[in-house]
């Protein structure tokens, strides 16, 4: 048993919840919210079936999926679908974390990168008093390329010289105007 495992706050409020409903804290259960709130990136439920199988060889893929599914009814764990792949959810815990938070996602080796926009909030704002109504939360996914892919990228292709055939050819028109 991990050390933090009495103390990581999705454990504690997942047990608090369980004791309210009346529901108990298996080991399986255990196993994943461990695996979990410990994961350095955002799993799937494949990938966390994965880490804990050699933990608890009784463990199904199903017990994960229904214990992601009540983590998220729970309001525990949300859940994001990122472009590129389809048909797999990856899971985010929210216990302890700012409720609002942003992702980007790289292109290229899709390394996830979690960061706050406090600047996104005036963004709500704007959005309430334009048009009324009130906002949960929210959620912005960017995609590209991590600094690190980014890097390799530019040092791999050499941009090409430049010669009279490649060099950007503009054309200025006023709107309307064609040819």
């Amino acid at each position: 048993m991990n050390p933090n495992t009495a103390t990581d706050p999705l454990l504690v409020y997942a047990r608090q919840t369980l004791s309210t409903s009346g529901g108990r804290m298996t080991e399986q259960r255990r196993l994943i919210l461990d695996a979990l709130a410990h994961s350095p990136d955002h799993p799937t439920a494949e990938e966390l079936y994965r880490r804990v199988k050699p933990k608890n060889q009784g463990i199904n893929l199903s017990t994960i999926y229904r214990t992601l599914r009540w983590l998220e009814q729970e309001g525990l764990v949300n859940s994001y679908h990122f472009e590129g792949e389809p048909h797999q959810d990856r899971f985010d815990p929210v216990v302890g974390q700012a409720v609002d938070h942003h992702h980007f996602r790289c292109r290229s080796c899709s390394k996830i990168i979690e960061f706050d926009a406090p600047q996104l909030e005036a963004v709500s704002q704007m959005f309430i008093h334009q048009h009324g109504g009130q906002i949960d939360s929210g959620s912005i996914v960017f995609y590209g390329l991590c600094a690190e892919c980014a890097e390799a990228e530019k040092s791999s292709t050499p941009p090409p010289a430049e010669t009279p055939s490649n060099l950007p050819h503009f054309e200025k028109h006023k709107i309307g105007q064609t040819g």
